[in-house]
């Protein structure tokens, strides 16, 4: 069975499988595929364009519902949607460490506690790309070709603009705490070191990688999982496709 997709997002589950947000203008749905690649069903579908999917704890992942300004919380394996987070802002990029949410948009942030759903929001923190990795959020900012890290309480902590950084999109962290980068806009996954300081390209466009945006690890095996274009030349057309990587 073959799919047209327009991958914006997916996460690599803990049992393997692989779940991506399939978008689209007027209609998005969450597709959940066997660890090789291959079609096992549609979870949900949304009205409208969603932008991020994270994993939260057991089968519960959340979708953020972009300028609806929720974002959804999805039961992966009794296909359900269990409730709608409503926010302040649209939301765009999130992540959860599987006690909070941080969901997301150019002008702010909001962190909702998942224990009783309270609101703290970070006016200062935009982005893009979101992540949450041991007690810090990191985020990219597209057009200004910036990675950052702050502590969850607001506080800045590190700011990189590296010249290989190019309209970076996704980002995930490994074990060790290195931020990974789906740099969109020069064909190439960017490792940054956890203090920010140094940078390098792990993966280009001779690894296959052509416009990527969305990158997911599964740090128990060491798999990455990154979106990228494949042109078909007898038609002139390119198409959305994810490779798996063992980092």
């Amino acid at each position: 069975m073959k799919f047209l997709l327009n991958i914006h997002a997916y996460k690599i589950l803990p049992d393997g499988k692989y779940l991506i947000l399939d978008s689209h203008s007027s209609i998005s749905h969450l597709v959940l595929f066997n660890d090789d690649g291959m079609y096992i069903r549609e979870v949900v579908a949304f009205r409208g364009y969603s932008s991020d999917t994270c994993f939260i704890r057991t089968n519960t992942v959340a979708v953020t519902l972009g300028i609806e300004k929720q974002t959804a919380l999805v039961d992966v394996e009794k296909n359900e949607i269990l409730k709608r987070i409503n926010l302040s802002h649209v939301c765009d990029g999130v992540a959860s460490d599987g006690q909070m949410l941080v969901i997301s948009s150019m002008k702010k942030s909001t962190i909702v506690n998942l224990n009783d759903e309270s609101h703290t929001i970070l006016e200062r923190i935009g982005a893009d790309g979101i992540a949450l990795f041991k007690g810090n959020i990191y985020g990219t900012i597209y057009k200004e070709n910036k990675v950052f890290c702050y502590k969850i309480t607001g506080e800045p902590l590190w700011i990189c603009q590296h010249h290989d950084i190019f309209k970076p999109g996704g980002l995930i962290l490994d074990n060790n705490g290195l931020v990974y980068i789906a740099s969109y806009g020069n064909n190439r996954i960017m490792v940054v070191s956890p203090d920010g300081k140094s940078c390098k390209t792990l993966l280009s466009e001779a690894d296959g990688i052509q416009c990527p945006y969305g990158i997911d690890i599964n740090r128990e095996t060491g798999l990455m999982m990154v979106s990228c274009e494949i042109s078909d030349d007898s038609i002139n057309e390119s198409f959305q496709t994810a490779f798996v990587y063992k980092i």
